[in-house]
């Protein structure tokens, strides 16, 4: 790969996660499938695998975020090229969420979080993909809905 090629890679990248987020923000859930590979992983911060699928991914957000007011932030991307169809990134992030009721698994009203993004990517037919995504949260402060924090 010469300069420019891993220039314009690196940009295709940081696009690809702007998609992600804004998608996920405006529940476009149709379209945000189309930013992960078929075989997505998506790992725990201890390495087990949480969801397997972009598909399976996608259902995923839609069910925990459908009938919730979010707003995700990637930022200082750092991306590596591996070679011409993989590459590593680490983002910076924060998610501030906020429920109608409540989060349909945890009960959560709302969150305010701060983290890592550790992501790999593949290029498929063109277009670089989310192969494989852990977060990692330096910090989660959770809102419960009233009457409703844990013993």
């Amino acid at each position: 790969m010469d300069r420019l090629e891993r220039l314009e890679a690196i940009e295709a990248i940081r696009a690809l996660k702007a998609r992600y987020f804004r998608l996920m923000d405006t529940r476009q859930w149709d379209a945000l499938r189309a930013v992960f590979a078929a075989d997505l992983k998506v790992l725990t911060p201890e390495g087990a695998v949480y969801v397997a699928g972009g598909d399976a991914y996608a259902a995923s957000l839609r069910h925990s975020l459908e009938h919730a007011v979010s707003c995700h932030q990637g930022l200082t991307g750092e991306i590596e090229l591996l070679d011409d169809g993989t590459a590593t990134g680490i983002w910076a992030m924060q998610d501030v969420i906020e429920w109608e009721q409540a989060h349909p698994r945890t009960g959560w009203k709302a969150i305010l979080g701060r983290g890592h993004y550790h992501e790999t990517y593949r290029r498929e037919g063109g277009a670089w993909r989310i192969a494989t995504l852990t977060l990692t949260r330096l910090r989660l402060d959770i809102t419960w809905p009233e009457g409703h924090e844990p013993s």
